[in-house]
């Protein structure tokens, strides 16, 4: 239904194919187009549009949404912002404080003739802040995953060293220096070893269960083609992983390596994507950070030992920005990123920067 804020507006067939003027952008339908081109191509969004009466061109859509997105960015992680984050921190200690990174690429548009090694793929780093309660063993011995009760989600295309501050601004807003427990979860990539030693200095470091186990899946493989086998030196060497056991599980690798190749001073002497390489670099992974691999002590302190909130999050991002032919701005993909992020936070920010909406009676 058209509200007087867009009554001036050109209504006609061919309105569609011209730009919905600024004065005809009440603040509500600057938040509907938003979360429109969030959510769907932006060409998708000209449809719903014209069945409430109002049509938008796709570049509207699109302009709309990423001025947004630039404006939350700023709101969230400007120098006025960062100056404040600890203002805003609950009173309440957080029994757990789990913060989380991850990485994803999203593709750039790449002007005809310029050279680029990457192909116009860049990163756009996420990262997850959640309040939580401690996981806990059940009388059956089960163990009860930690319970998020709130989570926010920031991501963006910048460097990880403008990432960090903004995360630990973050992770400030959420109460970070009252929770009683803190832990940071993560796997190894994506810069986020030294981001969690400058930023963070002092927390604990889990690494990603999850992603270890992966690692192990791969080496499995190698070993053996017959899936029946592999998937029983996997599960052999997962619960290696699960209950503590490195030791035991990097002396049955080793052994399986050294059936390839001898041990190299580093991964990168052997052949490229050999299986002795593979092997190796999977190695020498879990060498470099066993110090972070101890699962049944976390699990005793309540702790996640999986990083499946930044996967999802992630996961979130890339179905609207990845795909066939999608190829954005820098400024646009830092946008709508923004605007998925803000809208997957448990928080409300993103409802509340808005005018409450009225409703029929």
């Amino acid at each position: 239904m058209a509200t007087a804020a867009f009554a001036n507006a050109d209504f006609s067939p061919a309105a569609e194919f011209f730009p919905l003027p600024e004065h005809a952008q009440s603040t509500r339908l600057r938040q509907a187009i938003t979360e429109l081109g969030s959510d769907c191509e932006f060409r998708d969004g000209v449809a719903p549009l014209k069945t409430l009466g109002i049509p938008v061109a796709f570049k509207t859509i699109q302009r709309v949404s990423e001025a947004v997105g630039a404006e939350v960015a700023e709101e969230l992680h400007g120098a006025k912002a960062s100056l404040t984050s600890g203002d805003h921190s609950p009173d309440n200690a957080a029994e757990l404080l789990v913060i989380q990174g991850d990485g994803m690429r999203l593709r750039e548009r790449v002007e005809p003739g310029a050279r680029d090694e990457h192909d116009g793929w860049r990163e756009c780093k996420v990262g997850i802040v959640a309040r939580c309660l401690k996981g806990r063993y059940g009388r059956d011995g089960a163990y009860q995953e930690p319970q998020t009760l709130l989570q926010t989600c920031l991501a963006t295309l910048d460097d990880v060293h403008l990432f960090g501050p903004r995360l630990r601004a973050e992770a400030e807003r959420k109460g970070l220096q009252h929770a009683l427990e803190i832990v940071i979860l993560s796997d190894a990539g994506h810069g986020l070893p030294g981001l969690w030693r400058e930023h963070f200095p002092g927390i604990e470091w889990v690494l990603d269960f999850a992603h270890t186990a992966s690692r192990l899946s791969a080496c499995a493989g190698l070993v053996y083609t017959d899936e029946r086998r592999r998937r029983k030196l996997f599960y052999r060497w997962k619960g290696l992983l699960y209950s503590g056991k490195v030791d035991k599980l990097l002396s049955e690798l080793t052994e399986r390596a050294k059936a390839f190749a001898r041990r190299p001073k580093a991964p990168s002497q052997l052949p490229d994507e050999s299986p002795a390489q593979i092997l190796w670099t999977h190695i020498f992974y879990i060498e470099t950070y066993r110090e972070h691999m101890d699962y049944p002590r976390y699990r005793l302190r309540g702790w996640p030992i999986a990083s499946g909130h930044v996967e999802a999050a992630c996961k979130r991002i890339g179905n609207r920005m990845k795909g066939a032919n999608k190829r954005w701005t820098r400024t646009g993909a830092e946008a709508i990123a923004t605007v998925i992020a803000t809208r997957a936070s448990g928080d409300e920010r993103w409802s509340q920067r808005w005018p409450k909406p009225i409703l029929a009676a």
